[in-house]
């Protein structure tokens, strides 16, 4: 009965009834940290447990069982990836609106998405921190959990939708991709133990900087994520070297790639992790940016030489790292600093990271693809094979990654247009769209905007579609909307 009703869509609502099931399950940490607490707070998280579990329920009853051993078919992975984000934030606000803090469901909504793509944007007219504990601690949660379920999605369910995006470019070595169901819980479960393990060793090497074990573990989740923001996780308020130190190895880690690091655990060689290009790409770009960042703060006698290279590497690991965090004031630095944390927000991670951006594997594409045609123009009768790790990168992925470089591009420009139309001027909407598109809200603040409680709510409702598109990679996005004009089109 249940595959009649699903009618071809078993894995789509088998996919979203766990995820449900999942957020009924967060919901009940802090629901029970309040209680431990003894906070007034606790009732807020119930009704939205109960109402995201029976739904769960219900979803999965739906998708029929017997379906599980069949291929995730590509029209379910892209309706997925698209509304599972909107689906989560419709729960995740929910204790957001039952506080009466947030003055309207788009306000509500904009923050519950922010968390889950890992933004880091707030529209609060009040610092996040202000927050009670548990609402803190939900944020944190659902920062964590939207880090984990991105991950989760590149393994799983975007090599069926988009043939990778050059995911298979750092990963081919080990990780075979497939839509069979089996398959796709086996790389989940990977994905997860990894994730969760370097959220425990965060938390471990906060604790060790002095933090106290609830910071630590919210802040930890928050790092791995890759989520933060220049409110509530600032360490700019400790001034402490060793807890900057710790944020610096933890965001580094989290920007590698998930799928290398598990390789290199299993197979017990941590050179493994030295050996991709993409790794080492990355680290050259940390020390790179690090260093412009720093000598240039000291030529300009902002800080003393040690704290130019201590703000320098940290805002630069910061912001490629997309978590957006603020060891320093960086908004009062010199235009050129600015410039740069700007263009690192778009460079993000590896792929196989919960790093937002372009990420490093497809800019090298892109700038070896450039060198090549350079290389053609003046030796036209050359053959040339584009080649990353000594092996030739098909024709097929290079297209896919100058598609998504060019429609990444496009939906930024478009965006940000459409933000300066909220009061904005065109310079902060850059700054506001660039945050939102590659989910580094601390890129707003080099322009002046820290809070987005000013905004209109149609804009705070633009806002939240951008963290989503660029949660779900654009293809995605894209495809929807392209199997929305050929429905359109069949029934005219």
């Amino acid at each position: 009965m249940g595959i009649q009703k699903a009618n071809g869509w078993e894995l789509f609502w088998l996919l979203m009834g766990q995820m449900s099931i999942v957020m009924a399950g967060a919901l009940a940490v802090p629901f029970t940290a309040a209680l431990i607490w003894q906070d007034t707070e606790a009732w807020l998280f119930v009704l939205p447990a109960v109402f995201a579990y029976v739904l769960g329920k219900k979803m999965i009853e739906f998708g029929a069982s017997e379906e599980r051993g069949r291929q995730l078919t590509m029209k379910e992975g892209v309706f997925f990836m698209s509304f599972v984000w909107i689906f989560m934030g419709l729960i995740g606000l929910m204790p957001y609106a039952i506080s009466g803090l947030f003055p309207s469901f788009a306000a509500a909504f904009f923050e519950a998405v922010s968390s889950l793509t890992t933004t880091g944007l707030s529209c609060l007219p009040f610092d996040r921190i202000g927050l009670p504990r548990a609402l803190l601690l939900w944020h944190g949660i659902m920062s964590w959990l939207g880090g984990l379920t991105f991950v989760v999605i590149m393994v799983t369910v975007l090599p069926q939708v988009s043939g990778c995006f050059g995911l298979t470019l750092s990963a081919r070595q080990s990780i075979f991709f497939s839509p069979v169901w089996n398959k796709m819980a086996q790389s989940a479960r990977q994905g997860t133990t990894v994730y969760a393990v370097l959220t425990l060793l965060s938390a471990l090497v906060y604790y060790l900087a002095g933090l106290n074990p609830f910071e630590s573990l919210l802040r930890a989740m928050v790092t791995i994520s890759s989520s933060g923001g220049t409110s509530a996780y600032a360490f700019i308020y400790y001034d402490n070297p060793a807890l900057e130190l710790a944020a610096f190895t933890t965001m580094l880690i989290s920007s590698l790639s998930l799928l290398l690091l598990w390789r290199a655990w299993k197979m017990k060689q941590p050179l493994l992790l030295w050996a991709d290009t993409e790794i080492r790409h990355f680290l050259l770009v940390v020390l790179a940016s690090g260093a412009l960042l720093g000598g240039h703060l000291y030529y300009q006698g902002v800080y003393d030489f040690v704290e130019s290279m201590r703000y320098g590497y940290f805002q630069a690991m910061s912001f490629i790292s997309t978590n957006g965090f603020v060891a320093a004031p960086f908004w009062l630095w010199p235009s050129f600093d600015h410039y740069v944390l700007f263009l690192l927000v778009f460079v993000g991670g590896c792929i196989g990271s919960a790093t937002g951006g372009l990420k490093i594997m497809r800019l090298l594409v892109l700038l070896r693809l450039s060198w090549a045609e350079l290389r053609r123009t003046l030796h036209p009768r050359m053959v040339i094979s584009l080649k990353i790790d000594g092996l030739p990168v098909p024709d097929k992925i290079v297209g896919r990654i100058l598609s998504f470089f060019f429609l990444y591009m496009l939906v930024y420009a478009i965006f940000a247009l459409l933000l300066s139309l909220s009061g904005i001027s065109i310079v902060q909407a850059l700054g506001l769209a660039s945050g939102c598109l590659t989910s580094t809200g601390a890129s707003a603040a080099i322009f002046g905007v820290d809070s987005l409680h000013i905004l209109p709510d149609w804009a705070k409702l633009v806002c939240s579609l951008l963290m989503v598109i660029g949660r779900v990679e654009i293809f995605s996005f894209l495809v929807l909307l392209d199997m929305g004009r050929r429905s359109l089109q069949k029934r005219w």
